[in-house]
């Protein structure tokens, strides 16, 4: 594992290629609903719990969901489940291992979620994987908060994992995933609470380009992304903070799916020869999460 940029002995190119997944999950929204805070984001500026239309969410579910098809990715529906309003943000309740890097069957290893309220949604998660073909697995470490995509990113094309150390994952529960599955981790401490997650404040768009906040990263953190990617586009503190814009999501190296409001991070992206694709995920930036947070990248299988 890998947490400052002078311990590096490798370069991304040079590192195992890894398959491009063609499948996401999303878990139907009818539950969805702010009913408890447990990030910076699920608060009124009054201090009270937005209320979200969820006429309006499933309407922005769908469209993404018909944003990610036009993209050629399968879309696998997850049941709702009862009292779980978070489990639409379903990047965060298991980390998909690929058969690229297992040599077998792909893997679902279950997180640990560092908030109550959402422990339910894991193993509801997990079975709807092994369905899918997934081998479920679970960490040895049971004491350590670990929230599978939420925190972990996969390098576009190579056998390497991105892992954020803070609030919801910890360096205990990466350093047990190298070591399990032989792949190299990048460990970048999460500092802003803002930033909860990793998916929050960089999004992976191809081998040598990133989209990040570096505000939301310590010196060394910041040291590692500038090591390996070549291409860093910077997210404006606004659109970065208040916009969800790091929470974009690239499945193509080509198209990204980005919350609508964001001009500057639209203009760059573009600049660099990305074809954004804007939507609008208002209701679920309420409780903290926009496009990456609304599916798993899996597959293929």
């Amino acid at each position: 594992m890998y947490t400052h940029a002078d311990q590096l002995d490798l370069r991304a190119q040079d590192l195992a290629p890894l398959s491009p997944p063609d499948h996401v999950l999303m878990a139907d929204p009818a539950e969805f609903d702010v009913v408890y805070a447990i990030n910076a984001h699920m608060r009124t500026s009054e201090g009270g719990l937005p209320k979200v239309d969820r006429t309006r969410a499933r309407e922005q579910w769908w469209c993404l969901r018909e944003a990610l098809e036009g993209l050629d990715l399968h879309v696998d529906v997850l049941a709702p489940l009862d009292g779980q309003p978070d489990l639409v943000f379903c990047a965060n309740q298991c980390l998909p291992i690929p058969p690229d890097v297992t040599g077998a069957a792909p893997v679902a290893l279950a997180s640990q979620m560092a908030n109550a309220e959402r422990a339910a949604e894991v193993p509801h998660v997990i079975a709807f994987m092994r369905e899918l073909g997934y081998q479920p697995a679970a960490l040895k470490q049971r004491d350590v908060r670990f929230e599978g995509m939420g925190d972990g990113l996969w390098h576009p094309g190579r056998q390497l994992l991105w892992a954020g150390n803070g609030p919801r994952s910890e360096s205990a529960a990466w350093r047990e995933v190298g070591r399990r599955f032989d792949v190299p981790v990048v460990l970048l401490d999460l500092v802003d609470p803002d930033f909860y997650h990793l998916d929050t404040c960089l999004c992976v768009l191809d081998e040598r380009t990133c989209l990040w906040f570096p505000g939301a990263f310590d010196a060394a953190g910041r040291a590692l992304v500038e090591a390996l990617f070549e291409v860093r586009i910077e997210l404006p503190e606004a659109e970065a903070r208040r916009g969800f814009a790091g929470n974009a999501f690239c499945p193509d190296a080509q198209h990204v799916l980005l919350q609508s409001g964001n001009p500057t991070t639209r203009e760059r992206l573009e600049l660099h020869g990305f074809e954004v694709l804007e939507l609008d995920t208002s209701e679920f930036i309420k409780s903290g999460g926009s496009v990456f947070c609304m599916k798993l990248l899996h597959g293929p299988l």
